[in-house]
């Protein structure tokens, strides 16, 4: 078992050279929040793994409930900015491409978030939590992006809403299979070309269509 870190100790977070103590209580609250469950992390313990006492995390946080917010937000605030700009370019590229890049560079924000935390939102006493709505509206917003988008790219093939939910949820739900998957290490490139490939075919997308827009999707995404 590794040592517990002793009081004021720095914890690094993912690529930076140092964290002040608000990102250390971040990091250390995402990390057991993932691992442990949001209600089974108390902020004593989220202290311990900052490095920090107790009281420090009143300085920079009003509650516990403050520290998930800030986490929830930031689980999805890039991927809807993310998912603006593809929507925002999808006058220079097909339909089928922009899809197919969009879900792509959603999947590896996802991937590269630290400590998984694009997992918090399937978690059950997250979404019982009073501030889960201050992050729904954000999910809701990147829905509604990968809606339009993916309803350009099924033309009249498939209809903007198929039921509950609609095409834009179920489109965000596949891409966010792989924060599971993650967990079990299964994520790789073949993993994530497959996730795209089945968000286009649910928008009736042709076989031969899907591999040219991987390529030209691919090849759009290495040169942004």
């Amino acid at each position: 078992m590794s040592p517990r870190p002793g009081r004021g100790r720095p914890r690094l977070l993912p690529g930076k050279i140092a964290a002040n103590p608000r990102d250390q209580i971040l990091a250390a609250a995402a990390e057991l929040f993932v691992s442990r469950g949001y209600a089974g992390t108390t902020t004593r313990e989220i202290a311990e793994g900052a490095g920090l006492r107790q009281a420090s995390i009143y300085y920079h946080f009003g509650s516990k409930e403050e520290i998930l917010a800030v986490l929830l937000e930031r689980s999805v605030q890039d991927r809807v900015e993310q998912a603006g700009k593809v929507e925002a370019g999808m006058g220079s590229v097909t339909p089928d491409v922009g899809l197919y890049a969009l879900a792509v560079s959603d999947m590896s924000a996802l991937v590269a978030m630290p400590y998984n935390i694009g997992m918090l939102y399937r978690l059950p006493d997250v979404i019982a939590s009073p501030v889960y709505d201050r992050y729904g509206h954000l999910r809701g917003d990147l829905v509604d992006r990968y809606g339009r988008v993916a309803q350009r790219a099924a033309e009249e093939r498939v209809s903007a809403s198929t039921g509950e939910p609609g095409l834009g949820e179920l489109l965000v739900q596949m891409v966010e299979s792989v924060v599971s998957l993650r967990r079990d290490d299964r994520v790789g490139s073949s993993t994530v070309a497959t996730i795209a490939a089945a968000c286009l075919r649910l928008c009736g997308v042709a076989e031969d269509a899907i591999e040219q827009a991987r390529e030209a999707a691919l090849s759009a995404l290495a040169r942004a």
